[in-house]
């Protein structure tokens, strides 16, 4: 149960819709087109090369290792063409909400750069990771990996009325520890992801032992890879003592009990990486 400060900012955020973030508008009219009847490459094209940034990504996305063929695509409608256009769709939206971790003060954007960077390589990871499992589309994981820590900027922000907290690394951890699954399914809601809630709600809940494992045990597993070398990796349980290891058949552990299959995808994992942060 929360408690004293931490239940306060909790409340304020609750108070406060205008901490809480929208949906990209250009994910929104990507979606509008991905629901129409009619809805093919062309009308995802218009709407991405409105969007220089976007546009340069999904090009250079459709040319990566991922999906290499011998004639790369020439302009952003092959490129969706290729991918496909719910995978564009999704890759679109994890470009796009990168806005989200944005902060107008120069420490907390230096804390949510933080978050940015440890998020994209859980998606990333996420997303190599379905390709191993059944029932799992990569490019959801993409999302739900991205979406795990949608909260924290919010609550960052709030931060910034408390610096007893926010400039304290035990207290800002702790903070974002306990009210970041709320924060992030209530946005996860606001979007209409509700697919996600349960990928937020269980974000560090090593122990998470679902019937039916789906995208919220993937990104555990990720989540563990992205840690590495980061002071987060402390906390992390080995892979063999989470329960989602041994349901997800993900491949075997190498000598430093990490997953054989990410050392071998070392190269289109950093690609990919290097994409989202451009």
């Amino acid at each position: 149960m929360m408690q004293g400060e931490y239940g306060e900012i909790f409340q304020k955020i609750c108070r406060n819709k205008s901490l809480l973030p929208a949906i990209p508008d250009t994910g929104l009219k990507i979606l509008s087109a991905l629901n129409h009847p009619s809805g093919n490459a062309k009308m995802f094209a218009k709407i991405i090369e409105s969007d220089m940034g976007l546009s340069g990504f999904i090009l250079k996305t459709s040319r990566s290792l991922r999906y290499l063929t011998r004639v790369p695509p020439k302009g952003v409608e092959q490129a969706v063409a290729r991918m496909g256009l719910r995978e564009t769709y999704h890759l679109s939206l994890t470009f796009l909400s990168r806005s989200v971790f944005r902060s107008s003060s120069k420490l907390i954007e230096g804390y949510i750069k933080e978050a940015y960077k440890l998020s994209t390589k859980v998606a990333v990871i996420s997303y190599f990771l379905a390709e191993k499992t059944n029932g799992v589309a990569p490019s959801d994981a993409m999302l739900a990996g991205l979406f795990q820590d949608i909260g924290v900027p919010s609550i960052l922000a709030t931060l910034e009325a408390y610096p007893n907290i926010l400039q304290n690394d035990q207290n800002r951890k702790e903070c974002v520890d306990m009210l970041s699954p709320k924060v992030g399914a209530m946005i996860m809601k606001q979007w209409g992801f509700d697919v996600m809630v349960d990928v937020v709600k269980n974000r560090k809940n090593w122990l998470l032992d679902n019937k039916q494992t789906g995208l919220a045990e993937l990104v555990l597993i990720a989540r563990v890879h992205a840690a590495i070398g980061t002071p987060e990796f402390r906390e992390c349980p080995p892979l063999f003592k989470i329960p989602a290891f041994h349901k997800l058949n993900l491949g075997e552990l190498g000598p430093d009990n990490t997953l054989k299959t990410l050392s071998e995808s070392k190269e289109e994992l950093a690609e990919m990486e290097r994409l989202l942060a451009a």
